[in-house]
């Protein structure tokens, strides 16, 4: 029961960290704007590239994900106190349950009318938090496909798609599957194998978000309607 409500707490705190949505914050405070009324209409890095320039869009960047960062390190900074047992035995899950709330914060900031952006790079700054090679992965096939096809958004939905996969291969080092063939002496617990597929939901539930929030960006791609990244047309 005191590691539910732990977890709760934190998820609390998440998720108004997450909701200090930074597009929205300084178009309002550096534009006296909002940035939800431009462009795509979404509160988002690439967004404030297209309506305020690369320098804003990169700012909104690396608030954003940092908001992550920062909102693990007040959690843990609490509750490694109250119980430093109970949070380094589910450091993982709070890891999760962080990310997840700032995630969920992010696209329906309770500080701006539940209408935020599509939390992509909140994603990858949690991803960041679980599994650094994870991460490295993901901005490597982020940015390449990118460069490929000019399309964020298309970038962003196969990160989304790819996400799930990636993390049941190489959940954990040490019981990797690759690993597992370099090393035969290793082998897969009950333990290690349940904690994988609860790892591999985890990031499906959040895939399934991240794609939902593009479904309209889907449909334009489908359609041949999608803006490519320097374009300067307005969203539909």
């Amino acid at each position: 029961m005191k590691t539910v409500v732990l977890l709760l707490i934190g998820a609390v705190i998440s998720y108004l960290i997450g909701s200090l949505n930074s597009s929205i914050i300084m178009s309002r405070v550096l534009k006296k704007d909002d940035i939800r009324e431009s462009g795509s209409g979404n509160a988002g890095a690439t967004n404030m590239v297209r309506t305020y320039g690369k320098a804003y869009g990169v700012l909104a960047f690396v608030l954003d994900f940092v908001k992550v960062i920062v909102a693990y390190l007040i959690v843990w900074l609490i509750f490694s106190r109250v119980d430093a047992d109970i949070f380094s035995k589910y450091e993982y899950f709070f890891k999760v349950v962080t990310g997840f709330f700032c995630f969920i914060g992010h696209i329906y900031p309770c500080f701006f009318g539940f209408r935020g952006g599509k939390g992509i790079t909140v994603c990858a700054a949690m991803i960041c938090l679980l599994d650094w090679r994870l991460f490295i992965l993901g901005a490597i096939l982020f940015f390449a496909i990118v460069f490929i096809t000019k399309y964020i958004s298309f970038s962003s939905i196969l990160f989304g798609i790819v996400y799930p996969v990636c993390t049941f291969f190489l959940f954990d080092k040490e019981f990797s599957i690759i690993n597992r063939y370099i090393e035969p002496k290793n082998s897969f617990g009950e333990q290690e194998m349940t904690l994988r597929i609860v790892a591999t939901v985890i990031a499906a539930v959040f895939s399934a978000i991240v794609l939902y929030k593009h479904r309209e960006n889907i449909n334009r791609l489908i359609k041949g309607e999608e803006n490519k990244i320097g374009s300067h047309k307005k969203d539909k």
